[in-house]
């Protein structure tokens, strides 16, 4: 009942919020018709206001909604054109819909009267007929409706905009990277301590460390509370898609004449308010799968000894911080030699590939775009969404999905979702002196293997897992430049992922910790780059790459063999050395970040007088300067630059924040050869000038 009430404030509070959107919009809309954006505004608040009506179980509203929203369809169309009278209408349809919300917040339901004239003016509105207002309230009503007043005393709620919320979680992750950082301070200070010699243990200086230690395991137990409560401010019960969702596919049963009966329990699992607007189509259409490919009609059941009547169920269940969702039938199972002549059809090619896939690998295929077994289309089936589209929403949630079928028996599709998109789970890991993150719910497992047990065959290099060969990848070949130091080991990290129901083994120096982290989205110079997903910061507060496994995945199946196994020939280019110098922190990373996935190694230093350091302890083929930065600026470095022998003729290239002929002319004259603009400044930019320094 707690769960119902809550529900029902929600509903209530934003619902409010988006007729009043509606009213604001519709006006500024008639005031400027050329606003497309204004026009999709309106028809995402009706299509808000329909859906979570449909969810509550108010078909008035919802009718209504709808029926509102096919008018501005019509002027999206260019059907009908907007006028003031539209204006009016809505204004008037407003004042209803607020009625029957207050008559909810009062007495749990409503009732419109009229509705069926209601409707067919709405309608007649839409076909661009003439219509009346006749149904619209009189004066005193909206001015009896506009003088009821809130008692803030009994109001026991309020809304936040997600946005907000949103904010409020990425500036706590900030904190987090901080307190990160204090731990690691810590150990080093545990570390001092102990290398000292045995009366620290009892100085004032270990006493004050062992306090500190203290205060600092408090507050990380206080700031992973804190954490929680802010996360689940964007969570909603599951239970406010999945009960609607019993009535939406009876309705779907009725439609293709299937005796099907369906177990949805209700669930206490709270769910992102994202990842459940992406799950209520994800799993109609699992249902309806299940519906139309699944079961069977009765006398088909009964022919096979099976109950006339099929069983479609939802189950959900939660595992630490990951729900799984289980869609089941008990109909036809899927029939896997039909995918394999389907599949035979449409990649002849791939012919041997195919005839020795078993029956799960087969299974892949189910989520290629187009590709259904089905030869006949109905009402359900033709809706023109298939399994790839259900795998890009899951991919868009951060979920994993599993088919298991058995002819004659059924199907069950497992859906394995995070709890919340704000934080994820993922194991850092190091390869070749480079960071990464693999998020936890591609991953397998993870093993130690010694090297000898890896089979190096013409097609690739494979390792036997349970009477299976798993294909094995340097994670280098992935980003294709990068240049891997081979160093031969006793035994082999492997990182055994999988996606869309392949896996492959990812060979890694290091596999660091498990932790969790919220992602931060990628900077625009690399929103092409696919390979990574978003960045997150370590304790050191250096940005590190998310992998994005379902890009990787393609890469590494479109990857020829003759490509990988002359992966290590082309890795004999030489290795250039660049210093990056800036005082910006994150300016640096992200310099370092686009030359190391070009084979470069990168240095970095905060200013001239800490460049001049490094050029002391190794040689470099290029440096990379700000103009402007503390201590010693860039004129005064590339001066300095050019007094040292062997450094007299390094290309060098400025980035500065400013366009200024003056300032270009000056570095010119200094000695450097590169000028770049950070405003222009993107990965292709830098990387081909770097390119034309270093090899012309």
């Amino acid at each position: 009942m707690d769960t119902e009430k809550k529900l029902l404030t929600g509903y209530i509070c934003e619902s409010k919020e988006l007729l009043a959107s509606l009213e604001d919009t519709v006006v500024r809309f008639d005031n400027n018709k050329e606003d497309s954006e204004l026009l999709n505004k309106l028809l995402r608040i009706l299509h808000t206001l329909k859906g979570t009506a449909r969810m509550m179980n108010f078909p008035e509203i919802e009718e209504i909604s709808h029926s509102l929203e096919d008018v501005f369809k019509a002027i999206q169309n260019q059907n009908i054109t907007m006028y003031s009278r539209i204006v009016q209408l809505t204004l008037a349809v407003s004042t209803i819909l607020h009625g029957c919300i207050a008559d909810i917040e009062e007495q749990g339901n409503c009732f419109v009267g009229k509705i069926d004239f209601i409707l067919e003016n709405i309608d007649r509105a839409a076909t661009g007929e003439d219509f009346s207002l006749d149904f619209a309230d009189s004066e005193d009503d909206l001015t009896e409706k506009e003088e009821i007043l809130t008692d803030l005393n009994n109001t026991q709620s309020i809304r936040i905009k997600l946005d907000n919320i949103n904010e409020v979680i990425h500036s706590f992750d900030k904190l987090i990277t901080r307190e990160f950082k204090l731990k690691n301070h810590l150990l080093q200070i545990e570390q001092k301590l102990s290398s000292d010699n045995a009366n620290h243990a009892t100085s004032g200086l270990a006493q004050l460390f062992r306090k500190l230690h203290e205060d600092m395991n408090v507050l990380e137990n206080q700031v992973f509370s804190v954490q929680e409560q802010i996360i689940s401010l964007r969570m909603l019960p599951l239970d406010i898609i999945l009960q609607p969702f019993k009535r939406s596919i009876i309705l779907e049963a009725l439609a293709l004449g299937k005796d099907v009966s369906f177990n949805i329990p209700s669930s206490n699992i709270s769910l992102d308010k994202v990842i459940l607007e992406s799950l209520s189509e994800i799993l109609m259409h699992l249902v309806r799968n299940a519906l139309d490919h699944g079961i069977e009609p009765p006398e088909t059941r009964i022919a096979a000894g099976k109950n006339k009547t099929g069983l479609i169920s939802v189950t959900t269940k939660q595992a630490l911080n990951r729900i799984i969702i289980t869609v089941s039938d008990d109909g036809a199972g899927i029939d896997s030699e039909k995918i394999r002549e389907k599949a035979l059809r449409l990649y002849p090619d791939k012919e041997d590939e195919i005839l020795a896939m078993n029956s799960k690998s087969l299974l892949q295929f189910l989520f290629v775009s187009g590709f259904s077994t089905k030869d006949s289309v109905t009402h359900i089936s033709g809706r023109g969404v298939g399994m790839d589209i259900v795998q890009t929403e899951m991919d868009k949630i951060k979920g994993r999905i599993r088919i298991n079928s058995e002819p004659g028996k059924g199907t069950s599709i497992e859906l394995t979702l995070p709890q919340s998109l704000a934080t994820q789970d993922g194991f850092f890991i190091k390869n070749d002196d480079t960071k990464y993150l693999l998020l936890s719910h591609h991953v397998e497992e993870i093993m130690n293997v010694p090297s000898e047990s890896l089979i190096h065959l013409q097609s690739g290099t494979f390792l036997p897992l349970r009477n299976e060969l798993l294909q094995v990848y340097d994670p280098a070949v992935i980003f294709s430049n990068n240049k891997k130091q081979y160093v031969k080991k006793q035994y082999l990290s492997v990182v055994v992922i999988e996606y869309l129901e392949k896996k492959i083994g990812l060979l890694v120096d290091q596999v660091l910790h498990y932790s969790t982290v919220v992602i931060k989205p990628l900077p625009p110079l690399f929103k092409d780059f696919k390979a990574v997903q978003g960045v997150v910061f370590d304790e050191d507060y250096a940005i590190i790459p998310v992998l994005n496994i379902p890009d990787i995945m393609q890469r590494l199946r479109v990857l020829k063999d003759y490509d990988i196994k002359n992966f290590e020939v082309k890795n004999i280019v030489k290795e250039y050395s660049i210093l990056v110098v800036d005082d910006s922190h994150t300016t640096r990373q992200i310099e370092k970040l686009i030359l190391e996935t070009e084979n470069y190694n990168v240095t970095l230093a905060g200013d001239g007088i800490e460049a001049l350091e490094c050029m002391k302890q190794k040689h470099f083929d290029l440096i990379i300067t700000d103009v402007k930065m503390p201590r010693m600026d860039g004129y005064v470095l590339i001066n300095n630059i050019r007094l040292i022998p062997e450094y007299n003729k390094i290309p060098i290239i400025v980035i500065s924040s400013v366009f200024d002929p003056d300032i270009q002319k000056k570095i010119t004259e200094v000695g450097a050869q590169g000028y770049i603009v950070k405003s222009d400044f993107e990965r292709t930019n830098i990387i081909a000038k770097v390119k034309e320094l270093l090899n012309g």
